[in-house]
């Protein structure tokens, strides 16, 4: 019998008691929340103090060290996108978050766009804080391990945390899956892939450059319908991929992001593709390739753009990015078609407002359609249809690929998370699929929440 790669690589780190692993020898407690929230990057730090403000004890669990996830760990800027033709079109906890970043000179809020760069550190400081006024029970460099243990009704009673060596089991009321790749709703039944094997959107690994002429170079996007990738650097990039030098890579975007420093930009330019981002030898192999090319991509850019040709290496993300994974098995999936129409629906709580921004594999392509009118995200896309006390936001929102590539930018995934962390915190005995919806919607209204266009 044959165990293949996977098989034995989770053999081998059970063996170990490495973190996601468990073994039955390993130390044990239990846990108790109203409300335990998987993931704090931008939709999970959000949801965790919706729930909490909204009175339940709420628990958060998250792999690293700190909140953020993609903004703080992968350096994903700028915030995108709170505004559409100038009217603000997320708000709420989202906006005061970002409003205490500028305060502290760590973002830019005044962009006719919407779109905040910040600055990581900032960022990470913001959010702990406001988790920390709220109440939230914060879990650092934890994370959900293995199947949940469900009632005779299929309702989620608790899930097992490692943390090293250390097991936990954290009971709770509501589940909110906030992490990447779904880890409560890849099990059950309760989730599945967006995309076929292969027609996923490629993964990035971003970096930040010290030592740019700022002033020469632009890097800031102020409007709507602007394109934010540098039409220099893309030409040059394109040869040295021609010629071998790099496999492929993306945009660039090589901007005000994840910094606003004088002297520094924030750039998106790698690209890997990743059959399976769940597969630890797939993620593996592509995150090294794109570490690889970064100095090679640093030395095109040097030669191609003299705002470029002192630039240096400041830092390069803990993780690598991918733009797509699970997604949650829904009430509803937002279709492409009522995506696009903008049409109001009863169980609205958050609107999109970035073009349908899909990067196509196999390529160094990106299909972009800007929005004539802001796309509508409804409760039903973040309620389970399986399980009746579990929800999902940011990158596990249901819905077809097309609206998914406006939906899955932060603060789209921030307003998904502020809705489900309400949500999470609203009527917590009943069956999460049977909750008034219109009522729901009044509620994220109260909490900030924009849902009508």
């Amino acid at each position: 019998m044959t165990l293949g790669r996977r098989g034995f690589l989770n053999g081998l780190l059970a063996t170990c008691g490495l973190p996601g692993t468990a073994r039955p020898d390993m130390p044990r407690r239990t846990l108790r929340a109203d409300v335990f929230v998987a993931g704090a990057g931008p939709a999970g730090f959000v949801a965790a103090i919706a729930a909490a403000r909204n009175g339940a004890k709420v628990t958060l669990a998250e792999s690293l060290g700190f909140p953020g996830g993609m903004a703080t760990a992968g350096l994903v800027g700028p915030i995108s996108k709170f505004n559409f033709g100038g009217r603000r079109v997320v708000g709420g906890i989202v906006w005061e978050f970002v409003e205490r970043m500028a305060a502290l000179g760590g973002a830019i809020t005044d962009l006719p766009k919407g779109n905040v760069p910040f600055e990581a550190e900032v960022y990470r400081r913001v959010a702990r804080e406001m988790l920390e006024e709220a109440g939230v029970r914060c879990l650092w460099q934890t994370q959900v391990c293995g199947e949940p243990e469900l009632a005779s009704d299929g309702a989620i009673r608790a899930v097992s945390l490692s943390t090293g060596g250390f097991m936990t089991r954290l009971e709770a009321n509501r589940f909110v899956d906030c992490t990447a790749s779904g880890a409560i709703v890849g099990h059950c039944g309760f989730g599945g892939f967006r995309s076929e094997k292969g027609a996923a959107q490629p993964l990035s690994l971003c970096f930040i450059l010290g030592g740019v002429d700022t002033d020469k170079a632009r890097v800031l996007v102020r409007n709507d319908n602007e394109r934010s990738r540098n039409p220099v650097l893309r030409d040059a990039l394109e040869k040295a991929m021609k010629a071998g030098r790099i496999k492929s890579f993306g945009g660039p975007w090589a901007v005000w992001g994840s910094t606003t420093r004088p002297g520094f930009v924030s750039v998106n330019a790698t690209r890997a593709e990743a059959t399976d981002v769940t597969d630890p030898i797939e993620i593996a192999e592509a995150t090294a390739r794109m570490r690889r090319e970064i100095p090679v991509i640093i030395d095109v850019m040097r030669a191609a753009d003299s705002a470029f040709r002192n630039a240096w290496l400041a830092e390069t993300a803990t993780v690598s990015g991918f733009r797509e994974c699970r997604e949650i098995k829904a009430l509803h999936r937002v279709t492409a078609a009522e995506f696009a129409s903008g049409e109001d629906v009863p169980d609205a709580i958050a609107l999109a407002a970035h073009p349908m921004d899909r990067h196509i594999a196999g390529s160094i392509g990106q299909s972009l359609t800007f929005l004539e009118r802001p796309g509508v995200i409804p409760l039903s896309a973040l309620v389970s249809a399986k399980c009746p006390n579990l929800l999902a936001a940011g990158g596990l929102v249901a819905a077809e690929a097309a609206p998914f590539a406006s939906m899955r930018v932060q603060a789209q995934c921030m307003a998904t998370g502020q809705a489900a962390g309400v949500v999470a915190a609203f009527m917590p005995e009943e069956d999460v699929r049977r909750l008034d919806f219109a009522a729901v919607r009044r509620l994220c209204e109260a909490n900030g929440a924009i849902a009508r266009a």
